[in-house]
Parts: C-alpha cells; structure tokens; sequence
C-alpha cells in the first residue's frame, strides 16, 4: 500500500489545475463509492414512536423522577471567561 507521505511528495510539484483534477477525480470516486441509501424518514418515525410506551419498568413519571435522580452537577467550565 502506499502511504499519503509517498502520495504527497508526487502530488506536491504539480500544478494547481492538476491538482484540482486529482481533486475532482478523488471527489467523483467517493461519491460512486458511498452509501447512498435513502432513509425512509417517516417509517422510521413510525417504527420508533411510542417505543418506551410498552416498558414494563417505568411509566413517564418514573422515567422523568428517574433522569432528574441521575443527573450529575459538573464544575468544569467549559466556557471561557
């Protein structure tokens, strides 16, 4: 196999318009090899709609108690001042 290092000592005196070509054809290569399933949204909102509502552990109130009990308070800031 070889490696992006060797890939990119060739690649690198080349002009910008070969570049730009070894650039598309990479593009166009991925797109023919990439999963382009389309994902039936609407059945999958209707197979997963209501899917807690059979769970014979918890009803909503439990559920709702039990996230709220589970909740941890962090002091990290993850914002700066």
């Amino acid at each position: 196999m070889v490696s992006t290092d060797h890939i990119m000592r060739i690649i690198k005196p080349l002009s910008t318009e070969s570049k730009l070509e070894i650039l598309s054809e990479l593009t166009e290569d991925l797109k023919a090899n990439f999963n382009t399933d389309k994902v039936d949204k609407q059945a999958l909102l209707e197979k997963l709609s209501g899917a807690w509502k059979d769970d014979p552990v918890l009803d909503s109130d439990e559920l709702i108690e039990d996230i709220y009990n589970n909740r941890t308070i962090s002091d990290k800031n993850i914002f700066e001042e």
